[in-house]
């Protein structure tokens, strides 16, 4: 009697035991759940940090690439419509520039300060008047490339912040798009 008095508690002391860890466990296959929802978002969160880098800074070297040929276009053309033209994407880059570095500064990203030096060369070696023409069609090209990046820039982020920002480049930059493409299709009789 003893021995099932002692089996008894044993029993119920095992059945205690049991329904204990079984509760523990449930608790802790929960926290794990959520742990592994933190993570996987946090995970997400650095990709999209990460492609929000590489997409701001894609765009100020494509940036840093139109100021120094509108410069050079500067030097080397001598009609006033064409200076004026030049003159204009510069003041535009550089002010989208700044954005660009304020920007870059409140989220604490690292922007780039190097250029596309191969365009550079390449046009600097061109004279006369094919210069202005080979200008044109190389300022359509990165335009046309900072634009899509922006856009991109747009779409893939959550960021209000970078979305603003896009949204003003691609306005300025689609402004001096459409400038360009009506001085290519207009006499230059000025």
């Amino acid at each position: 009697m003893i021995i099932n008095k002692n089996i008894k508690k044993y029993a119920v002391l095992s059945l205690i035991i049991t329904i204990c860890v079984s509760i523990i466990s449930c608790s802790l296959d929960k926290n794990e759940s959520k742990n592994r929802l933190y993570n996987d978002t946090l995970a997400e969160r650095v990709k999209i940090n990460i492609e929000e880098a590489r997409s701001i800074s894609d765009i100020s070297t494509l940036n840093e690439t139109i100021i120094v040929l509108s410069k050079l276009s500067l030097e080397k053309s001598s009609a006033y419509r064409e200076k004026i033209i030049s003159y204009k994407l510069i003041k535009d880059n550089i002010e989208i520039k700044k954005d660009l570095n304020d920007l870059a500064k409140k989220k604490l990203i690292l922007l780039p300060t190097r250029l596309n030096k191969k365009e550079v060369s390449e046009l600097s070696k061109i004279d006369g008047a094919d210069f202005f023409e080979a200008y044109l069609s190389k300022i359509i090209e990165l335009l046309k490339s900072e634009i899509t990046e922006s856009e991109y820039l747009s779409v893939m982020t959550n960021d209000l912040d970078f979305k603003v920002l896009a949204v003003k480049i691609i306005v300025k930059l689609n402004y001096n798009l459409n400038q360009i493409h009506k001085t290519r299709v207009e006499p230059l009789t000025i």
